[in-house]
């Protein structure tokens, strides 16, 4: 996914909206195909789909003025580093819900 997302946010605004175009011309055919039985490929048409989400987003983030750069190393290192956090949950498994009155 950072890769896809590098190589959008090296493009200038014109190029990025280009791409949106051809992006939502392919979900379009992609979808065609499938509800006529002449695809199979769902993950093609997902990637597309989360592709033109990542284009989107940085037309916007243009647009408003936000600088668009490249995640801190550190934040990456967090992501990656496999600890997980604490869950939220109650650890009780039954609900008060399902108790008749007495």
């Amino acid at each position: 996914m950072a890769d896809r997302m590098e190589k959008f946010r090296e493009l200038d605004e014109n190029e990025l909206h280009i791409r949106e175009h051809e992006l939502g011309e392919q979900i379009f055919h992609l979808r065609f195909q499938l509800t006529t039985g002449q695809a199979e490929s769902v993950k093609k048409l997902r990637e597309a789909r989360r592709d033109l989400a990542r284009v989107k987003t940085l037309v916007r983030m243009k647009e408003l003025g936000h600088p668009i750069a490249a995640p801190k190393a550190r934040e990456r290192s967090e992501k990656g580093s496999g600890q997980k956090q604490a869950s939220k949950r109650p650890t009780h498994k039954r609900s008060s819900r399902g108790k008749k009155a007495e």
